[in-house]
């Protein structure tokens, strides 16, 4: 009997403590980066300096996708979204200040990944998905 109790309280616990699937400002990621490290987040906002980029991943397939800055009230960060991609193509996904979520993990390393101002994104939200607002 106090076993299934237990369960139970265990189990309703970790349905309670489940992150929701809510955008977070972005300033709460940019006050302490190292924190949110690898973190799966939703975000919300603005696009801005948006450029489309090609490349090669580390084992030479292409690459291509885009590049933004997304900003809201709170902050700005960068954002890069890469896909393989055929040759000639580029995904164009955003529009420069269009607002848009993106789904996306958290990025801190040194892997020499430059904006078009060759500025290196010592941290950047790598992004998996991404929705335009309507």
């Amino acid at each position: 009997m106090w076993g299934l109790l237990g369960c139970g309280w265990l189990w309703a616990a970790l349905v309670l403590a489940a992150p929701a699937d809510e955008a977070i400002p972005i300033g709460s990621i940019t006050i302490n980066p190292m924190a949110n490290n690898r973190r799966a987040v939703i975000l919300q906002g603005k696009a801005k300096d948006v450029s489309a980029y090609q490349g090669q991943d580390s084992f030479g397939r292409s690459l291509c996708g885009q590049g933004f800055i997304l900003e809201d009230t709170t902050g700005s960060l960068d954002v890069l979204y890469l896909v393989r991609c055929q040759a000639n193509e580029t995904p164009v996904l955003v529009g420069e200040g269009e607002r848009v979520v993106v789904q996306a993990t958290i990025d801190v390393s040194s892997d020499n990944v430059k904006n078009r101002d060759g500025k290196e994104l010592a941290f950047k939200a790598m992004a998996t998905k991404i929705i335009r607002e309507k």
